[in-house]
């Protein structure tokens, strides 16, 4: 299995969104797959204007001449691609979406029925299945819901196999390998099983993803120690986990 990672986290190799990607690319590694990441904010990726010229003028091709022309060459020779994320204002970041906007030129304007359902036909023969993996920092993994609809709705749309979802809530987890050791070990674990299983079943176990999701503690106490967390970032006027 190809595996194209484009994560689209505007700290990129600092953030959570990073430190799960590549737990669960390590066990993708060692199950065999190629793997090649992307940083989405290294890239010059102009806006989709809208004017269908990929569709109508030069069927295939944006107008655009921008980094987003190689990145398409890599995803049409990718046999997954995973969507790496962190949750903002319930959605994913402003870079992912605009990577998946120019993607339209893998798909053609003419329309067909599938499953009762009128879909746009697929220029390629093969487009890459989809994973999605995404780290927020709320406590409860229902924060995801919204995120996870429109990923299952944007591969309906270009007819892409949906390949499930690595979810991390309380994200700063990864953070505390010196408070909490056995707790953050079983998480990455939990995260690299998953990449083994992306690799040989082509999805994710029930059991795997909720061990990567899995709060260790209450709820209250989370709720406090955020507080304080965000009173002293006020105070020093600097995030403190960045």
């Amino acid at each position: 299995m190809k595996i194209i990672a484009i994560n689209a986290s505007p700290t990129m190799k600092n953030g959570m969104t990073s430190a799960l990607m590549e737990n669960v690319l390590e066990g993708a590694k060692e199950a065999g797959a190629e793997v090649e990441v992307i940083y989405s904010q290294k890239l010059k990726i102009n806006y989709c204007i809208g004017c269908f010229n990929c569709w109508v003028k030069t069927p295939g091709v944006c107008v655009h001449k921008d980094d987003m022309v190689s990145l398409l060459e890599k995803i049409k020779e990718a046999d997954c691609i995973m969507v790496c994320t962190p949750l903002y204002a319930d959605g994913m970041t402003a870079q992912m979406k605009t990577v998946i906007d120019r993607m339209i030129p893998l798909i053609d304007p003419h329309i067909e029925n599938v499953d009762g359902h009128n879909r746009h036909v697929k220029r390629l023969k093969k487009i890459p299945a989809i994973a999605l993996l995404s780290v927020c920092g709320f406590y409860e993994k229902d924060n995801f819901d919204g995120l996870v609809d429109h990923m299952k709705r944007i591969c309906k749309n270009f007819q892409a196999e949906y390949l499930g979802a690595v979810l991390r809530p309380f994200s700063y987890l990864l953070n505390l390998e010196n408070l909490m050791p056995e707790e953050v070990k079983k998480v990455r674990s939990a995260a690299k099983q998953a990449g083994i299983e992306l690799v040989k079943n082509r999805g994710f176990s029930e059991e795997t993803l909720e061990a990567v999701a899995h709060n260790p503690i209450p709820k209250d106490f989370f709720n406090q120690s955020a507080n304080d967390l965000w009173d002293a970032s006020i105070k020093n006027g600097k995030f403190l986990h960045s």
